[in-house]
């Protein structure tokens, strides 16, 4: 499998911890990725999802 950072492309990620098909990675430029089924599910960067305004 093979995990590529969205914030700088670092091609090799360390695995950090694993919860059945669920992948927690951490990047050499401090960000974590998430791994689910061999693909990226989760990562820094926008969102899609609304913002809540209080």
């Amino acid at each position: 499998m093979t995990i590529i950072c969205s914030a700088c492309s670092w091609p090799d990620p360390v695995l950090i911890s694993r919860h059945g098909a669920v992948r927690y990675w951490r990047c050499v430029c401090g960000q974590w990725l998430v791994s689910e089924a061999d693909a990226v599910t989760a990562s820094p960067g926008d969102s899609d999802l609304a913002e809540i305004r209080g």
